[in-house]
């Protein structure tokens, strides 16, 4: 069984139907979809080798030019910026439109309830969704959404109580990037950290690699394949979950549209285990998301 833990709806991008038949192609038995955020875009060979620079200064000596690049693909407007070209992110999330998709295919998609502090009470939103089918925990963007990580510490409290899982992408500043807030205020809460933990990788594996509830998925652009493997290797199998990202970068040479197999492929010719596979690609997320 095959489970993607992260991938964005963004039907301008790709259809439900080419998602569907993407499945059926590359065995996959569920994805785990994330509202809208931002605007349709497409990365050239330019921007891929820029980002290709950028991860490789976040995970090398080059640190700090690596957080400049990643933070400068945020504006001070709270755009997204990609060479000089920027494209909105919504400020509040379409659970709405997600909800549809999951429950035209309930056998296919589970959803993250996803929210913003900057725009709306949160908990509203969270109980709304919450024990409704599909449903597997709640997503937060404070890079995107150019927030404090401490803004999620009543969601957080929630979360751990009802234990349900937050998938959380990291900002580049104290702030918005304090991976060590939210798990030291709860405990019990059950926390992935969405691309590996960008942008900190390493300092933040060093951190949750003996913590029983800190997860990272290998999803997105963010990683290239030597760095999925070598997060696999510093965290184990355990600590990993298989994720996308899509429908963003990895274009499919036959059509040009989402490759869903190209992030799946390289974990299948990972150096691990039979075992450490599955654990990857579904079992991790069934007993995170208790599905």
């Amino acid at each position: 069984m095959i489970v993607d833990a992260h991938y964005h709806l963004e039907v301008r991008l790709e259809t439900v139907e080419r998602i569907l038949d993407q499945m059926r192609k590359h065995h996959i038995d569920r994805i785990a979809l994330v509202p809208t955020l931002c605007d349709p875009f497409h990365l050239g060979a330019v921007a891929n080798s820029l980002s290709g620079l950028m991860r490789k200064a976040l995970s090398g000596k080059w640190h700090g030019f690596g957080l400049f690049m990643y933070n400068t693909t945020v504006t001070r407007s709270g755009k997204f910026s990609v060479l000089g070209k920027t494209y909105c992110i919504y400020e509040k999330p379409d659970n709405e439109t997600t909800a549809q998709v999951m429950k035209a295919h309930p056998d296919k998609f589970l959803g993250w309830i996803t929210v913003n502090p900057k725009v709306a009470p949160l908990m509203p939103e969270i109980e709304k969704w919450v024990g409704k089918p599909g449903w597997v925990g709640v997503k937060a963007h404070p890079f995107w959404h150019c927030y404090p990580v401490a803004s999620l510490d009543e969601v957080a409290g929630y979360c751990a109580g009802k234990n349900l899982p937050l998938l959380i992408h990291l900002g580049g500043n104290k702030e918005r990037g304090d991976f060590r807030f939210l798990p030291e205020r709860h405990p019990k809460l059950k926390i992935i950290y969405a691309h590996a933990g960008i942008p900190y990788y390493r300092e933040l594996w060093e951190y949750i690699k003996n913590k029983e509830n800190l997860f990272v998925d290998l999803s997105s652009p963010y990683l290239d394949e030597p760095l999925r493997y070598e997060t696999l290797k510093v965290l184990g199998a355990r600590k990993c979950l298989y994720g996308s990202d899509g429908p963003y970068g990895f274009p499919d040479p036959a059509d040009g549209l989402y490759d869903h197999g190209a992030i799946l492929n390289e974990i299948m010719r990972a150096p691990i285990s039979d075992n450490d596979k599955e654990l990857v690609f579904n079992s991790n997320f069934k007993k995170i998301a208790n599905v």
